[in-house]
């Protein structure tokens, strides 16, 4: 009779137990070992590729999955301070990194005195950060003003009622219509070409008058808008992203429910208008939180009803939360410029629709 390998090992093990009392005492542990060690290996002997591709699949899932599990956030959810540590240069994403205070601020002007700048951050419910500057628009204003020299007449513009850029052709190598989001990453080579808005806040130089004069005829008609987060550096986005998915798990959620709620609040890194100078996030002087009820203020109200006419839209929009991936924000404007911006407001498009309708012909 033929016998596996497996079978004469163990006949050699009953052979040697069967000895004398001691001897079975040996035996005992060995077997089991034995025998758990054959199972294990009939179970990878049939699956193994399964097992891998299995395996595999897991790792890869966070990253490349972009549909949403439905989880809902914790109830309750309050401001949260971050202490800044001067660790490695290198930043992960889900790493619970920190980054140092020199990396956040590596492209701010040299101008600034870094001694006066506060090292807190709070991180909101929204997942984007209030630094202590929160700079209000009379002092951009003057400041802007200021940097014109003594010749300049004013920032303020009449907002025209009438156009409607119906018979506009838009380009897709727009540098204002560049579309950023989950799908669609900051290209490597994009250079941001930075301007200061007023004190450490900056953003692409080019959509500065046209926000200068947006908080000018805010401030005419009686509305106070203040900046809060506008230009980010891609460190400080990581920050940001991993801070709120430890946010999440601290609330009991596993890394993976962790990371995906965490991608509706805050945008992947590299995948954030922010990044680009583009985008801004806009308060008021009497409400500076970044929540959903600042679209139910003045503020809001004006922002929405008038930040078209000098080029701004409403990035994130409520009920398109679909289309953009990310969840209503009534602060959080983005510059495509006047024209794309009113045909946006008029047909009440998302980025993503203009783009399918106007871009992808």
């Amino acid at each position: 009779m033929y016998f596996t390998k497996q079978e004469r090992a163990r006949q050699k093990l009953k052979s040697f137990a069967r000895k004398n009392f001691i001897c079975k005492i040996i035996i005992a542990p060995v077997r089991g070992i034995f025998e758990l060690g054959c199972l294990i290996g009939r179970l990878l002997g049939g699956n193994i590729k399964k097992i891998g591709v299995s395996f595999i699949s897991v790792l890869l899932f966070p990253v490349f999955s972009s549909f949403s599990f439905g989880i809902e956030a914790p109830t309750e959810m309050t401001d949260w301070t971050i202490d800044f540590e001067v660790l490695d240069d290198s930043v992960f994403i889900a790493d619970n990194s920190e980054v140092s205070t020199d990396e956040i601020l590596q492209e701010v002007d040299e101008n600034v005195d870094r001694e006066e700048i506060s090292l807190e951050v709070t991180v909101n419910e929204s997942g984007d950060i209030a630094k202590e500057d929160l700079y209000y628009a009379e002092d951009i204003i003057n400041g802007y003003l200021d940097s014109l020299g003594e010749e300049n007449e004013g920032v303020y513009q009449e907002r025209d009622y009438t156009r409607t850029y119906d018979d506009y052709e838009f380009e897709p190598d727009d540098w204002r219509l560049i579309l950023i989001n989950k799908s669609h990453f900051i290209p490597d080579d994009y250079v941001v070409p930075l301007g200061t808005i007023y004190g450490i806040h900056q953003c692409d130089e080019r959509i500065i008058p046209d926000l200068v004069a947006m908080l000018q005829s805010a401030k005419v008609d009686g509305v106070n808008l203040s900046i809060r987060s506008p230009y980010r550096t891609s460190a400080l986005q990581v920050l940001l992203y991993n801070n709120k998915i430890s946010k999440f798990m601290d609330a009991g959620m596993n890394y993976l429910e962790a990371y995906k709620l965490a991608g509706q609040a805050v945008t992947i890194p590299g995948a954030s208008e922010h990044e680009a100078g583009l985008s801004l996030d806009i308060v008021s002087d009497t409400y500076t939180s970044l929540t959903e009820g600042f679209g139910d203020t003045e503020a809001g109200k004006w922002l929405a009803s008038n930040a078209h006419y000098y080029g701004f839209i409403l990035r994130y929009p409520a009920e398109k939360e679909y289309i953009t991936t990310i969840e209503y924000e009534p602060w959080h404007f983005r510059y495509v410029g006047v024209e794309a911006a009113t045909v946006m407001y008029n047909e009440n498009l998302t980025l993503e629709e203009f783009w399918e309708k106007y871009l992808e012909q």
